[in-house]
Formats: C-alpha cells, structure tokens, sequence
C-alpha cells in the first residue's frame, strides 16, 4: 500500500477503499481588518532519542491529550503499514498484523482517541478456502466481507473488531473519548451520504442528515444510476473528523459548508464558517479547548508545499467560528501543526540521523 489523499490538501493514511481552558475571546470584532498575531516559539520536547523514524506514509495526527500518531513503514521490512504515537520518552506502536480475528484484510483509515485508537478495516471472519466461482482470490465468498473498526488499546494491544451496519458504505470514522463512533456511510440503499452516530457495539444511535446532502449530489443523474451513484461516493470521501474537547468536529474538504460539532450523544450544531479574507479553507486541527483552522491563500495550487506563503493557521472561536488570532510559524520549524493541546501547539522534526523530536510551542 503506497499513500493517497484524502482530498488535494490533505494527505492520510492507507488508501483503498487525530481540564479545558475557556476559548479564547478576542476584544477585535471577527470583521475588523486587523487580526491579531500570535508567534508560536517552540522547543524540544525531552524525547527519546533511539525513537527512529522510517519512511512516515501520512501527516502528523493527534487526539487531545497532545500525544503525535504518524503513519509509517515497519522500520524491520518496509513494507508493513503501522501507527506510532509519541509524547515525550513515550512511544507505542499499532500493527495491523495484531488484528488476529479478521482476514484478507484492507486497511483505508486509523483514529486516534483518548481512550483507544481505531484502524477501519474492509475484511471477513471466514477463512481463506479453496478458489472458486464469487469468491475473492483469497477463496472466501465476496459476500462475506465486511467493514470493520479494529480496536486497539492505548497500551498497543490489540482489542476486538466492531462490525458496521452492513447496508451502509462506510468512508471515514471517529471514536469519540467515550468510546461511541461517527463514521460517513453511503447509504447504499438510498444513495445518499449519512453521518452515523454507533454505539461501542456498532449499532446506529442516530442518522444525522449532511448539509451537502441536503440536495441531490448528482443533480440530473438518474436515481440510482452509475453516475449518481459515483458522484455520491465521491461526495462522501471529501467529509473529514478532527476530535475537539469531548467532541467531533464534521468537515467537507474544498467546501464553505458549515462545519458540525457533534457530540458523543448525538447533539448537533451547525457552525458557519467564517473564512479569513484571502484564503480558502484546507482542514482542522485536533484541539482540546479551542477551533484551529488550516487556510490556503486563494489562487495557490491545492497541493502546494506547507509553508508560511501558501498556508496559514487561525484560531476560531468555537461560539461561531469567529476569527480570533493568526499564528505566525517561526521559518525553521515545519509548517503543518499536529495538534494544540492547553495552549500549546505541537509538530515534529527529524534530526539529522533520521530520529524524532518532538517540538511543543510556549
């Protein structure tokens, strides 16, 4: 597996198929000219030197807690995709090749929380057989594949595998700290986009209706045709989840939609948001007390390389996604924020032999 992306801006993980203060209230009103500035100063974080970085396969993630989760390649074989999470002399690591109670498995997303961290599988408890007529090359029957979340635990053990509705596609997924999730699936049935609330057991709590699909995504396509039915599955590749506080904030990549903060018990509030002047929206950042919006400067190209003339950070009042402050990034450190955690910002860096530091703002 080689990495893909989920839209132009954002590049993930496995393709096929991250006490509260108040938020912070600026005295400027959101329309004035002047945003005020803030200068992230960074410093290492006292890590563990031997933690060596192989090949990483996607952007830095994190959950709220400040801990960093990179996407990367087994350092002993290159070739098997696993997850390493990084706080200080802390590092875990998740293998795939733990998930013991699946087969034939493919892998096109991982979510780190607080409390577990998850990899959305496409796989089948049956085992593999002899080949033969609707059967996969593994000999298992096609109809007996399934989407799956594959647990973890946060000491790297692996859990169990969580089944998800079987009438419904599934993209993207979230876990929330209290261990309910939020994936997108295409209702295959329907063709529509869904925002499904589950339960820890996978069972649907709540179907919450998307803004982008408040109208038909393949306007005059017929009903249930390919083309609609392609238009829809790309439709939903382009919603995303960053984790804030105790919540799930839902996105759409290249899009004005407003922004949904959804909490674990099925509590929905649409948020506009306020775009800076000049810049067009590219993602969040996982937060634990505040919105921190990744903007792209109009007329620059989708994927062009994170630095301080094609990207900027902000930070939003989570109220109504107010602008409340810029962040200036000093040149020498790396231009893509993992996460904010109390205040602090934190990123990476690798030294010069290939080893990881960690860098936290003041």
């Amino acid at each position: 597996m080689d990495i893909s992306t989920r839209g132009r801006d954002r590049i993930r993980f496995f393709p096929g198929s991250a006490s509260a203060l108040k938020p912070r209230i600026n005295d400027v009103p959101a329309q004035a000219e002047v945003t005020p500035e803030r200068t992230l100063k960074f410093t290492p974080v006292d890590s563990d030197s031997t933690v060596a970085v192989s090949p990483v396969t996607s952007l830095p993630q994190c959950d709220t807690g400040g801990y960093l989760f990179l996407g990367m390649l087994d350092s002993k074989d290159l070739k098997t995709q696993i997850v390493v999470s990084f706080r200080g002399k802390e590092s875990q690591t998740y293998s795939p090749s733990a998930i013991s109670d699946l087969h034939d498995i493919d892998i096109s997303d991982f979510f780190p929380s607080k409390s577990k961290v998850g990899f959305l599988v496409r796989g089948t408890k049956d085992l593999p057989g002899p080949p033969g007529h609707g059967k996969s090359p593994a000999g298992i029957a096609w109809s007996s594949y399934h989407d799956y979340i594959a647990e973890f635990n946060r000491n790297g053990s692996y859990k169990e595998s969580i089944q998800l509705p079987v009438s419904y596609h599934i993209s993207h997924f979230a876990i929330f700290p209290s261990g309910e999730f939020l994936v997108t699936g295409y209702d295959q049935i329907n063709s529509t986009v869904r925002l499904l609330l589950l339960s820890s057991s996978g069972q649907i709590s709540r179907t919450i209706d998307l803004p982008a699909s408040r109208t038909p995504a393949a306007g005059d396509a017929p009903y249930g045709s390919v083309d609609a039915a392609r238009t829809t599955t790309k439709l939903m590749s382009t919603f995303v989840f960053t984790p804030y506080n105790e919540d799930i904030l839902v996105w759409r990549i290249n899009s004005t939609d407003p922004i949904l903060d959804v909490t674990s018990d099925g509590g929905v509030r649409e948020v506009p948001l306020q775009m800076p002047s000049g810049f067009v929206f590219v993602d969040m950042v996982p937060s634990n007390d505040r919105w921190v919006g990744h903007f792209r400067i109009q007329n620059t190209v989708e994927n062009s390389p994170f630095t301080s003339d094609t990207y900027s950070y902000f930070e939003l009042r989570p109220q109504d996604a107010s602008i409340s402050s810029k962040l200036l990034i000093p040149g020498d450190i790396p231009q893509y924020l993992a996460c904010e955690s109390d205040g602090s910002y934190i990123t990476y860096k690798l030294d010069k032999d290939k080893k990881l530091v960690l860098l936290k703002s003041d």
